[in-house]
């Protein structure tokens, strides 16, 4: 006996079901350049030294009442959000190598363990009175790290951008 690809009046046939392969992890990037009026040294100096961090990073949830505490580490730096005596955030940037002119630190946002660690990349062009800083952070896996993130990097380096032009 043949057997065929139709279904017999008797028997219904076959349902198909579909198989449903997980996508592919979509990596994101934040990706941003600023014109900074300053030189490359001190570019590299702002993104670097624990009191000149404070004065520029801003978080997005920024509040009148809360500041930011940057820590020099031996192989980067720790951030933390203060609001009333509380951690709100914080943030270790470690170097993985760090020269005047190009950066790569990991990233991790200790406070929360449900974010993933990343990698933030700063690159200086130009020098003397003008240059750009391009940043790089990827590997952000959810929409969320990736929106928090473009809008923490977007103002805290527009506040960068002005406090370099009004020094």
């Amino acid at each position: 006996m043949l057997a065929t690809l139709e279904a017999s009046p008797m028997q219904p046939a076959p349902r198909l079901r579909p198989i449903v392969l997980p996508a592919p992890e979509q990596v994101r990037t934040v990706a941003l350049s600023v014109a900074v009026d300053a030189d490359a040294r001190r570019i590299s100096q702002a993104l670097t030294v624990p009191e000149y961090l404070e004065a520029w990073i801003c978080m997005p949830d920024h509040a009148g009442d809360s500041q930011i505490v940057a820590s020099k580490r031996e192989d980067g730096y720790r951030l933390d959000q203060i609001r009333a005596g509380c951690f709100v955030a914080s943030f270790i940037g470690s170097f993985l190598f760090c020269h005047q002119r190009k950066m790569r630190l990991s990233w991790r946002d200790v406070a929360d363990p449900g974010m993933t660690e990343s990698l933030v990349d700063f690159r200086i062009r130009g020098n003397f009175a003008s240059s750009i800083l391009e940043l790089r952070h990827t590997a952000l896996p959810s929409a969320r790290e990736f929106f928090w993130y473009q809008q923490f990097w977007g103002v805290s380096l527009a506040r960068l951008a002005t406090i370099l032009r009004s020094a």
